[in-house]
């Protein structure tokens, strides 16, 4: 059984992995902690492959593949330098093939993908907000039953910037 404690107030944690080998209770705790010790203003370093995780702790991120730094930085500006697309799902009661047309052709709309019940509108980071988006579509007097954006993901980040090879 492993055991981690903060012996002291220190200014900056150097932290490598540290949920593993921790139970679900236990990985939320971890991460409560770290939120409350970020407000109080410590820096932390962690190095981790759950990236899910990162995600939600980091306020920074860099990626590293055999010691050299292939992105750093927020998240949201690591998605738009790789310019990742966002996935808006959308179902449209009274769509049209022209309805279709008019949102391809919206500012920062990279496609339209109609579905079996919905539409695919791949969204391109940066130029146009998913709010903005919606705005848009309503504007086109579209009847919107469903309107649901993907959130975009550190692994999808990592596969686009990273070639899979080691040491």
């Amino acid at each position: 059984m492993y055991k981690r404690q903060l012996l002291h107030d220190p200014d900056l944690l150097l932290l490598d992995e540290p949920a593993s080998g921790l139970d679900p209770r236990a990985r939320i705790e971890m991460r409560e902690l770290l939120k409350e010790l970020q407000r109080l203003g410590k820096t932390i370093i962690i190095s981790s492959h759950i990236l899910h995780e990162l995600a939600q702790l980091c306020t920074r991120i860099g990626i590293i593949e055999q010691g050299k730094m292939m992105a750093e930085g927020p998240l949201d500006e690591i998605f738009r330098q790789l310019k990742l697309l966002r996935v808006v799902h959308v179902q449209i009661v009274n769509q049209s093939d022209a309805m279709i047309a008019a949102i391809a052709k919206l500012p920062g709309v990279a496609g339209v993908e109609p579905q079996a019940d919905r539409l695919a509108i791949q969204l391109r980071e940066g130029e146009v907000t998913v709010e903005d988006l919606h705005a848009a579509i309503f504007g086109l007097g579209a009847k919107m039953r469903m309107f649901q954006a993907e959130a975009l993901d550190m692994e999808t980040a990592f596969m686009k910037l990273t070639e899979g090879k080691t040491a």
